[in-house]
This record gives structure tokens, C-alpha cells and sequence, in this order.
């Protein structure tokens, strides 16, 4: 794994204890709300939003591996279009947040 992923996994586990327990679908809300955040932030409105929400699921769903392709396409753009380094924006956030958080037991 690469630097930035371990630290975002360590930032998880200090707020979240273990994560070896969850299955990878436990992480969807978590991931749905960061998401969306990012989507209201770039100025997206609710009627779309929910209209995403609500379309039909694809028949044969994208493997992980490509649909975390897709997601990091789109966090590259936002980042582009923002005029912001999106890797040096979380070093920036998980250096904040790990030297300021008390350890999860």
C-alpha cells in the first residue's frame, strides 16, 4: 500500500478501533457521505443527487478495483478545477488529524 493509504487506514482505525471486522460493504455509508460532501461542495443540488441515488443498479456492477479508478478520475478533476493538490490536501487533513487524536483502544 502506499504511504497516503496507510495513513488514511491508521486515521480510521484511531477513530474507528479495528477495521479487519467490517466487511468492504460497511464502508458504503461512510464512503456515500464523503462523497456527497464532496458533490455539495462542487456546487451539486438535491434533486440530482437523490435522482443518482435512486436510478436503476447496473445488472453486472464494476469491480472495486475499477470503480476506485473511476472515483480517484473524479477526485483528480475537483482537485483540478479547484486548483488544489488532492494528495497534498490529505497529508494534509491525516497529519492534522493523527498527531491531534488520541489513540482507540
Amino acid at each position: 500500500m502506499s504511504e497516503i493509504q496507510n495513513k488514511a487506514v491508521a486515521l480510521a482505525m484511531q477513530s474507528e478501533g479495528a477495521l479487519e471486522p467490517q466487511s468492504s460493504s460497511a464502508r458504503g455509508a461512510p464512503f456515500l457521505k464523503s462523497a456527497l460532501a464532496l458533490y455539495f461542495s462542487l456546487g451539486g443540488d438535491v434533486e440530482t443527487a437523490l435522482a443518482l441515488a435512486t436510478a436503476p443498479r447496473p445488472a453486472t456492477p464494476l469491480r472495486v478495483d475499477a470503480a476506485v479508478a473511476n472515483v480517484m478520475v473524479e477526485v483528480a478533476v475537483a482537485s483540478h478545477l479547484s486548483d488544489i493538490d488532492m494528495v497534498q490536501a490529505t497529508y494534509n487533513r491525516l497529519d492534522s488529524e493523527l498527531e491531534s487524536m488520541p489513540r482507540h483502544k
